[in-house]
Parts: C-alpha cells; structure tokens; sequence
C-alpha cells in the first residue's frame, strides 16, 4: 500500500530570513519568516496542495503577474496535468486525452510563446485554419475548437486567466456545414445483413456470437464485449442487461439494455464461467483458431500469445474490429465496422414499427436533455420489442 505524502512544512530560509515551503521539489517563498502574510500563503498553498491529492498544479503558486507572464506553452502543460486526472475511467486513460492533445498541438505549434491572455479569437481562428489546412473533419475541427475554449475555462477557474480572455474566445462562431473547405464525413451507414451473415463463418465462435449480439440488441461494441453473467437479470420472457461501463455513465446516468428470445439463445452458450468473468474470451477464440490451424507448424521465433495467456483478457474495441475486418476479406465483401451493427438494428426496428420511438427506447436515448419521467416507458417499449425481434 502506498504511503500518502506528508504535508511540507513551514521552514525559515536563513539566508535570506523568509519563510518558504518546499512542494514537489520546488521552493515556495511566503514572505518574512513568522509573518502573518506568510502563514496565510502557506495555509492557501496547503490547501492548494490537498485538494490535488498531494501535489500542486503546474502554476498554481504563484499566480501570473506582469512580469511572471502565463505563456501559451506554460498554460497547454498546466491544463494537460489536470486532464490527466480528470479523464480517467476505471483507472484506465479514456480517448480524451490523446484528443485534447491532437487539439492542443496546433495552438502549440503557431502560439506556443505567445501570452495566453493575449490569444484572442483571430488566432483561435488561425489555429482552426491550420486544422482545416492538415485536413481534419469539419465536425473534428469544431470539437477540437471547444476542446481549447475548455482550456481557457479551466485557466479562469484556477484564476490563472481573467475571465474576459475565455469570454472572447466564445464569439467564435463553430465552422458550419458547406460553408468551409474543411473536409466533410459522411454517416455511419448500416451494414447489410448479408454482410453480416457472409462473415460469421470466418470469425471465432466468441467473436460470431457477439456480432449476432450485438445486431440483435443494438449494443455499442463496449457494451457487448464488456458483458459478464453477473450483469443480467431475468424478467417476463426477455432479460435485462446492465452495463457496468458505458458510455454515459460520467453524466450519472444507469444504461439498461433488453434481449429477447433470439438474443437469449445466443447468449447462453457463453455463460458458463464464474459471474465476474467476461462472457466474451480472447482465449476461447485463440484456442479456436490454433485448433483450426493446428496442422501448420508453429514458427520457430513466433511471439504469439498462447490460449492460457489471455485468461482474464477482454476484448477491446480495436481488436473486435481487426477480427470482424479480417473475416470480411476472407469473404471477400466490403469492410463494415462492428459500430455500423447498431445502425443496421435501428433501421430495422424503425422500418418493423414504424417510428423512432420504438429505435430510440431499444437503443437507449443519447440526449441528456430526456428528463426521467421517460425512462420506465422507455424500457417498457424496448421490451415489447425485443420480445418480437430480438
């Protein structure tokens, strides 16, 4: 067990006869030994230092001045510490980070010396420009831009910046479609079922059922590839299953999904383990695959993973993929992605029942502004449907 660090210590620096404090291997001078000025800033540079769990943001102390300026640079690794900290899911980094990154390094690249509070909206615009010029997506390029007025919104709260240097950066307006040279993207089109049912012969019987799985319930990959026994209950002719990480779940909401008969039976085979353990096994397919191919000879210098090393592995989003693209080829028909199977299930449903709503409640509302009060109708309509289809 680690040990938590202790607090730092008022100290009395001698030479020059100032109280100073020591944090994360840097000197912070209070002003004259014993003075109350002194303890005051060491009682707020102490609660700077516990309320970050033990150490103190970059610039945290002391704070800007005339001739301390904050710097582009200075404030991009000031705000990335923190993002560290904050966009972390089960203990693992999320995708945030590496996009607020990708963002931030076109700021860096043309504004890195240049005064934060001097970076208004025509260099915000600039930096977009060269977004667009690198060829990023319109909608990309207009997350990115609010990924850097989230920067700014954060230097204001930690009183790095004045307000009105993020109030400005506002005024810029979010790049609209056909109206800029940014590349467009088009949207996810469904796969064909034929698509879908040419693959399964291909793919490792884990990896075929969570394709069937995943068409059958509209799931997103994560949701289908992070499903154990212990995360389904049973009800009137249809189970219900809920995910213990999914996408929404940093908004404080609980995301249940339904399966029906067919999705059920799918299932089953797969909930032969311990309640914990991910229905979906890495090392069932590997076993699979190597008693597939078991008549080639292993080569001598082969780094592959054996079966028994991928016990307690999960599937990721990147590997579900690599192995339905894979299987497509061998078919030889057009790539599809895993992601395109929930938009196949939602035109399904929508073209069976003959309105969004019927979609919306099996696939789970993504608007935030849907108040609670539609939650237990939602989840009764998604079960009388599934009850049909799934």
């Amino acid at each position: 067990m680690s040990r938590k660090p202790s607090q730092p210590g008022y100290r009395h620096h001698k030479a020059r006869d100032l109280a100073v404090v020591t944090i994360d291997g840097k000197n912070h001078y209070l002003g004259p030994w014993q003075s109350p000025e002194s303890h005051e800033k060491y009682a707020a540079l102490i609660a700077e230092w516990k309320r970050n769990g033990g150490t103190l943001p970059a610039l945290a102390a002391p704070a800007p001045t005339d001739d301390n300026t904050l710097t582009v640079n200075a404030l991009i690794l000031a705000y990335f510490k923190f993002a560290q900290t904050l966009y972390v899911k089960h203990g693992e980094p999320t995708s945030e980070q590496g996009c607020i990154r990708q963002a931030l390094r076109f700021v860096r690249q043309l504004y890195g010396t240049t005064p934060a509070a001097e970076f208004g909206p025509r260099a915000l615009k600039n930096a977009r420009h060269a977004m667009v010029t690198a060829g990023r997506a319109r909608k990309s390029i207009n997350k990115d831009v609010h990924r850097i007025r989230r920067m700014y919104r954060w230097g204001v709260e930690e009183e790095l910046l004045s307000p009105d240097t993020y109030q400005k950066l506002r005024a810029v307006a979010p790049l609209a479609k056909g109206k800029t040279a940014a590349r467009e993207t088009g949207k996810l089109p469904p796969v064909p079922t034929e698509y879908v049912a040419a693959v399964l012969p291909h793919l490792p019987p884990p990896v075929a059922a969570m394709v069937q799985l995943q068409l059958l319930i509209g799931a997103r990959p994560q949701e289908v590839m992070g499903l154990r026994p212990c995360d389904l209950t049973e009800g009137d002719g249809v189970w219900y299953y809920a995910p213990s990480v999914h996408k929404t779940e940093h908004l404080d909401r609980e995301k249940c999904i339904v399966l029906g008969p067919l999705a059920i039976a799918v299932l089953r085979p797969f909930l032969d383990r311990k309640p914990e353990a991910y229905c979906f096994s890495p090392a069932e397919s590997v076993a699979w695959r190597h008693a597939t191919n078991r008549k080639r000879e292993p080569k001598p210098d082969s780094t592959a993973m054996k079966p028994e090393e991928y016990v307690n592995a999960q599937y990721t989003r990147h590997s579900y993929r690599v192995a339905v693209q894979r299987a497509c080829r061998k078919a030889k028909i057009p790539v599809w992605s895993p992601r395109q199977l929930r938009h196949t299930r939602a035109s399904q449903i929508r073209a069976a029942f003959g309105n969004l709503e019927a979609a919306k409640a099996v696939l789970g509302h993504t608007d935030t502004r849907v108040t609670e009060m539609y939650a237990e109708r939602d989840l009764k309509l998604a079960a009388d449907v599934m009850r049909k289809m799934g």
